[in-house]
This record gives C-alpha cells, sequence and structure tokens, in this order.
C-alpha cells in the first residue's frame, strides 16, 4: 500500500460556486454549467491542470496527478473496511489556448520517454518485471469501460486488438520497460488493430474540455517500495503525428515536456 504526499493546486473559480443565478455545479473538482440543450459544459478550464505540469515552447503541456483509490470489502452487506488504497498516477496531455486538430497517436505500445523513480539518495527504484506490458492496449481498455464506444449485443465478446507479427525491438509490448527509445518516424503497422475499428491509439485535446489520459498506472504495480520515503517521479512522454507525408502511413515523433514531482511512498503491503 502507497502513501501520498503530493501537492496539488486546484484553481476555483471565485465565487462561481455560491451564484445560484448561474446554477454552477461541482463535478469532480470541475466548475461546470448545464446550457439551454440540458447538457453540461466546462466554464474553468484552469482547473483542469490540478497537478504537477509543464508546458514548452509550442504550448503543449504534460499533467501529472496522483489520486488515490480505495476499493471495500462488505461483510454481510453491513460494515466496509478497506481491502486495499492504490495511487493512481494518471498521465495528461493538451494545450491551454488550442485545440490539437487532427492526427495525433499515442506511442503504439503506450510507453514513455522517460519514466523514472529516484529515492531521497539518488537512487534508482527499478519497476517491477512486467510493469511496462501492454499499456496502450491496457488504456485503450480501461476508456472503452469508462466511456465505452461501442455497444455489444447480449452474449457479444468485445472486439479483438491484436499488433502485426515481427515488431521492431523499440515497438516491444511484452517487454516489461516503462520506456523505449522511439525513432523520429515510423510507419503505422506497428501500432495495433481493433477488430471492425481498425487502428486504435488516436488521441486529440481541445481547450474546453479535460486532457486526455496517456497513462493511467497503478504505482503499486509498478514499483516495490521495501522503505518509506520522499521520492522523485519524472515522466516525459511521446506522441506521434500525421503530417502531409507522400505516404500516409508515415507518424512523425513528437517530443513533450518532462515533468517532475514528489511523492511520498510506504513499503507494499501485500
Amino acid at each position: 500500500m502507497f502513501a501520498i504526499g503530493l501537492s496539488g493546486c486546484l484553481a476555483n473559480a471565485d465565487g462561481l460556486a455560491n451564484n445560484s443565478t448561474n446554477q454552477i455545479i461541482k463535478n469532480d473538482g470541475y466548475s461546470m454549467m448545464r446550457g439551454t440543450n440540458g447538457h453540461l459544459y466546462f466554464i474553468n478550464p484552469n482547473e483542469f491542470w490540478n497537478g504537477a505540469w509543464k508546458e514548452d515552447a509550442n504550448g503543449w503541456r504534460v499533467l501529472l496527478r496522483i489520486d488515490m483509490e480505495t476499493n471495500y470489502w462488505v461483510p454481510n452487506e453491513k460494515v466496509r473496511y478497506p481491502v486495499s488504497t492504490n495511487l493512481i498516477l494518471s498521465v495528461q496531455w493538451g494545450c491551454e489556448v488550442r485545440n490539437s486538430g487532427d492526427g495525433y497517436y499515442m506511442t503504439p505500445n503506450g510507453k514513455f520517454s522517460k519514466f523514472e523513480l529516484v529515492d531521497a539518495k539518488g537512487n534508482v527504484i527499478p519497476p517491477n518485471p512486467n510493469a511496462g506490458t501492454n499499456l496502450l492496449i491496457e488504456l485503450y481498455n480501461w476508456c472503452q469501460r469508462s466511456y465505452p464506444t461501442m455497444s455489444l449485443a447480449p452474449g457479444q465478446s468485445p472486439p479483438k486488438i491484436s499488433y502485426e507479427n515481427n515488431l521492431p525491438a523499440w515497438a516491444s509490448t511484452t517487454s516489461g520497460s516503462l520506456v523505449a527509445k522511439f525513432p523520429k518516424t515510423i510507419a503505422t503497422n506497428v501500432y495495433p488493430y481493433q477488430e471492425y475499428t481498425g487502428m486504435i491509439g488516436k488521441i486529440h485535446c481541445a481547450t474546453n474540455w479535460p486532457p486526455p489520459y496517456l497513462g493511467f498506472l497503478k504505482l503499486d504495480e509498478i514499483y516495490s517500495v521495501t522503505n518509506e520515503g520522499d521520492f522523485t517521479l519524472t515522466v516525459q512522454p511521446v506522441l506521434y503525428k500525421r503530417y502531409n507525408h507522400k505516404d500516409n502511413a508515415v507518424l512523425d515523433r513528437v517530443d513533450l515536456p518532462s515533468v517532475t514531482t514528489k511523492v511520498h511512498l510506504v513499503p507494499n503491503v501485500k
């Protein structure tokens, strides 16, 4: 089990929450208003950047946010006992001043350019052997469960996701590493495909919507911490972009900011 000492700054819209005429609703920490069509829409995009984030010269931001997820066991449906408490690391991407437009993709294996945990003495903590296995597929499946886009008929199985054979070494999905050395350009055939819908991994951001996820990871499944202390976590994601190549199946690498934050961890409890 992990404990966290991450300080986050949540920007609130001053006075909005108490203004009954605007009918402001607080939803998951965000200020929202119900429009004339009955749908909720966000009114304060600054609230999206409520963790540790960094912006590069192109305006792209990377956000690290760590939340606590608690599962409960309920004996005889009377008293709730906590079974496990996991720290969830979300890695998100976006821009404050413009929408991304079309053509952006996550890395084909979901890995990062840098993903490093260092203790107070400067020692790098190695990830667990299988920490980086099938990261993109797991994130995609999680997003599908959270915001399903395909309705299944009774008894119908979810669409299968598969990679082509003979992937290059850097694109390995089964290596436990969280990082990879990504080439400047790649071909789309290194991405997984889902039956019926095609290639997965496409992503886009909008200024008036929470930044999309590039990673959603349980820290206690990634690291086995043996000593309590303050740690430094650094994450640098990578994207790929479809530009105006003669070959439409070629994508160019987009390097994103490297973000560092502090976190207090205690040993894992099995």
